[in-house]
């Protein structure tokens, strides 16, 4: 007989909670704010997000071309950037990091395992920001 009250009466309070809760949803819903109580919404268009990126660093791959064939395993990686920046050559077996030269070029060789590899060129600048690049290479023995 205990164990049936206290059955019966955790039930009528999960009632009660449930049925407060679908009358507390309908009070929100349909309350409204008097006219002289709400306040106008202005977004100002002119802010800019923060930190804007700075406009001077860049990161260009000249080689090797995105999608590119090989028929050797060592191939250049090369391209130009800001001085300052450090370029970071990264693929699935090794990582290599170069300074580019005064005038911003850099070029290094990488060794490509068998197959399709990705390789990613990360240039950081001085100010900490990234620029990255994506390339697709495959080297083949396969003469075509």
């Amino acid at each position: 007989m205990k164990a049936e009250k206290a059955i019966l009466s955790f039930i009528a309070i999960l009632v009660g909670l449930i049925a407060a809760g679908v009358a507390f949803y309908f009070y929100q819903m349909t309350r409204t704010i008097p006219a002289q109580k709400a306040k106008p919404l202005s977004i100002n268009a002119s802010t800019s997000p923060s930190p804007t990126p700075d406009k001077s660093n860049f990161l260009n791959i000249t080689e090797p071309k995105d999608e590119e064939v090989f028929d050797k395993k060592v191939i250049t990686v090369s391209g130009k950037t800001d001085p300052q920046a450090t370029i970071i050559v990264s693929s699935e077996d090794s990582d290599q990091v170069v300074k580019p030269a005064t005038n911003g070029d850099f070029s290094l060789t990488q060794i490509l395992p068998g197959g399709t590899s990705l390789i990613q060129i990360t240039a950081v600048f001085s100010n900490g920001e990234e620029k990255k690049v994506m390339r697709t290479v495959t080297s083949t023995t396969e003469s075509f």
